[in-house]
């Protein structure tokens, strides 16, 4: 008996170990009290007996709700990575389709609309938001062009009554001139100091309005279309020479020097005419707003990409920055409280420029309010001029 005991005990202990710390107590409390109520050690074994088999069964039971657990959550986990691979697809797919290409499509269109680029036909918009917005959109475009229609009708009437005004007014203005010159010449007699006065003044007026009847018309022409540009290879120092010629006058009358020292010895393939109206501009304008004794220069700089650029600096009271965009339009001018507007018709800058677009190059200006300008436009067509370079290495020879 007390060996069957003694394995009674050892099968209680090793079953012990397989039970959870509250089984264990429980168990513990049924021994002690197996013992103490001097229960047969076979009823012992029995209740060890039991309770191992009730920890196989809840082991078993519990595996098997286990792997169903397990298997659930392999399930689920499945579904909701199918589902989020299928959203990851799916969801840009929806986004593209739906909204990208409509926005991209509706901006491309406006962005050809702000670029004068009206290729595209308008279709029916789809019922969204989008639809909604390139129906506005639609709209819009139409009634601008119907505008710019209307616009482009009447700048071509006003270019046409410009030019035909202009050529009507140019015929009498210059039998105007003529007989304000013979007046003054003296051939129906000797005239008095007022008289002679005023004619000087009429004849100074109408030279004045023959060069903006001149400048209407080169608007005209470059506006249409029909104006000409015949470049020839020239000299710079040509065309920088007949340029000071026809504004030593105005130059001595303002007190300002003109120069041009250090000129490289260049050949530009430009119109020579047309180019002088360009530096002629330029330089009348820096002797207005120069101030006395003070030098108008004229330079050359060659860029990077060789380019070169003819540049007209002066020291004048300067552009502020906010004017100096607008100075290149037509019939606009640099004004102030400072600075009040000078005579002109405001056509010199935009004829200026259009001119030398004709010739494939560009003009800007650099001012600082209060130190002067520098206004420089391009001559992208030039060559060094070899007779020039000859020369001046045979002179400097010489002198050697």
């Amino acid at each position: 008996n007390q060996k069957r005991d003694a394995e009674g005990l050892k099968s209680f202990y090793a079953s012990m170990e397989r039970l959870e710390p509250e089984d264990r107590r429980g168990a513990w409390r049924r021994f002690h009290a197996a013992v103490e109520n001097r229960e047969a050690p076979s009823l012992v074994r029995q209740r060890l007996e039991f309770g191992s088999k009730y920890e196989d069964e809840f082991r078993r039971v519990s595996r098997g709700r286990l792997s169903y657990l397990e298997e659930r959550v392999t399930y689920v986990s499945s579904a909701l990575l199918l589902a989020l691979v299928l959203g990851l697809i799916l969801i840009p797919t929806y986004l593209r389709w739906s909204i990208f290409l409509p926005l991209n499509l509706l901006t491309k269109r406006m962005t050809d609309f702000l670029y004068d680029r009206y290729t595209y036909q308008f279709t029916v918009p789809s019922p969204t938001e989008f639809g909604q917005l390139q129906a506005t959109f639609n709209s819009l475009a139409q009634h601008v062009l119907r505008n710019m229609e209307e616009l482009t009708s009447l700048d071509h009437a006003k270019s046409e009554f410009l030019s035909i005004a202009s050529h009507e007014l140019r015929t009498p203005l210059t039998s105007i001139k003529g007989s304000l010159s013979l007046l003054q010449s003296g051939v129906v007699g000797p005239l008095n100091e007022m008289a002679d006065n005023l004619i000087h003044i009429a004849e100074a007026e109408t030279d004045r309005l023959i060069r903006l009847i001149n400048e209407l018309l080169d608007l005209a022409k470059i506006e249409s279309g029909n104006f000409e540009v015949r470049p020839e290879w020239n000299p710079l120092s040509e065309l920088v020479e007949r340029t000071f010629a026809s504004l030593a006058g105005l130059a001595q009358a303002a007190q300002v020097k003109l120069d041009a020292n250090g000129l490289p010895p260049v050949k530009l393939h430009i119109d020579l005419d047309r180019m002088q109206q360009v530096l002629t501009n330029l330089l009348s304008n820096a002797i207005k707003f120069s101030p006395a004794h003070d030098v108008v220069s004229v330079a050359v700089e060659i860029d990077n990409q060789q380019i070169l650029w003819i540049k007209v600096s002066d020291h004048g009271k300067g552009i502020a920055p906010e004017d100096q965009e607008l100075i290149f339009q037509k019939f606009r001018q640099a004004t102030s409280a400072k600075n009040p507007l000078v005579k002109g018709t405001g056509l010199g800058l935009a004829i200026a420029k259009a001119l030398v677009e004709e010739h494939g190059g560009e003009i800007t200006v650099h001012s600082v309010p209060g130190q002067g300008s520098t206004f420089k436009f391009s001559i992208p067509n030039w060559q060094y001029d070899r007779e020039q370079v000859t020369s001046h290495q045979n002179m400097t020879g010489v002198a050697a």
